[in-house]
């Protein structure tokens, strides 16, 4: 070939080179948003590690993709109304370019109450609420379990274990539910669900138990509450009409002895006409 071939073959094989390896590049950036841990799949099969946000360069392999899970913090309580929503965006699963449309939902889920049996075999229905986020480093272990729709379900499950199980020790009573022991209690439970939830690939960031229903034991307390308060306002009752009783009694005796005084005064003197 002529030096004049050579130059008009390199004119068009340099900008559709170019192009190639601009369309190559292109397909290797991958953007996880805020508040999003990706997860990539080859194959179907998931990859260590997590990625976390920002922009990463993967090789363009056959089958590559790109799963999504939350970042921020979820939250379940238990003592709603039983929801388990799907928490995955819109085009979880695809690679991640897009902006805020792109965005989770449904970070906050509700479930059924905990009936648990103390130790003192009274039984209590509790309210309580777990905060948590997904362990990057254990994101793989999160996927090949649970899957994105399966998070909030182990949460519930392995939440109502630990507190039924802490809740079920001789130590925890009725009076372990109330006052300055009230707070010992929660904390003993939310290192419980924290161990539980750990080995599952979840830390857990806040932990609050909330209301308790004791059911009839409960109402046996409230009115032994209530039935001291009403003694104390008896008393307190009984007090006032007695001061109230002694205050007429002296008012009459002094009304009758002023009567007494002042009636010799109506009598005529002698030499009176």
């Amino acid at each position: 070939m002529s030096t004049i071939a050579w130059i008009i073959l390199l004119v068009l094989l340099i900008p559709i080179i170019g192009v190639l390896v601009f369309v190559i590049i292109m397909a290797s950036l991958i953007r996880i948003p805020s508040g999003t841990l990706g997860l990539v799949m080859v194959r179907g099969r998931a990859t260590d590690p997590a990625l976390l946000p920002g922009r990463y360069f993967l090789p363009p392999l056959r089958g590559r993709m790109v799963e999504e899970y939350p970042s921020t913090e979820l939250a379940y309580r238990a003592g709603g109304q039983d929801n388990t929503e799907d928490t995955r965006p819109d085009r979880a699963g695809a690679f991640a370019r897009s902006g805020p449309a792109n965005r989770f939902q449904h970070l906050d889920q509700s479930g059924p109450l905990v009936t648990v049996t103390l130790g003192d075999k009274a039984t209590a229905t509790v309210c309580v609420t777990v905060r948590f986020v997904l362990l990057p480093q254990q994101l793989r272990l999160v996927h090949d379990r649970f899957g994105p729709n399966g998070i909030f379900g182990v949460v519930r499950d392995e939440t109502s274990r630990a507190v039924r199980n802490t809740l079920a020790d001789p130590g925890f009573g009725v009076e372990s539910l109330f006052g300055t022991a009230q707070a010992t209690c929660q904390d003993a439970l939310s290192v419980a669900v924290g161990k539980a939830l750990e080995t599952d690939g979840i830390k857990v960031t806040a932990f609050v138990l909330g209301a308790v229903d004791l059911g009839r034991t409960g109402e046996v307390i409230q009115a032994t509450v209530r039935a001291r308060h009403e003694l104390e306002r008896e008393q307190a009752e009984a007090a006032a009409r007695l001061a109230r009783a002694l205050n007429d009694t002296d008012l009459q005796t002094k009304l009758t002895s002023t009567e007494g005084a002042a009636w010799p005064y109506r009598k005529p003197t002698c030499g009176s006409s």
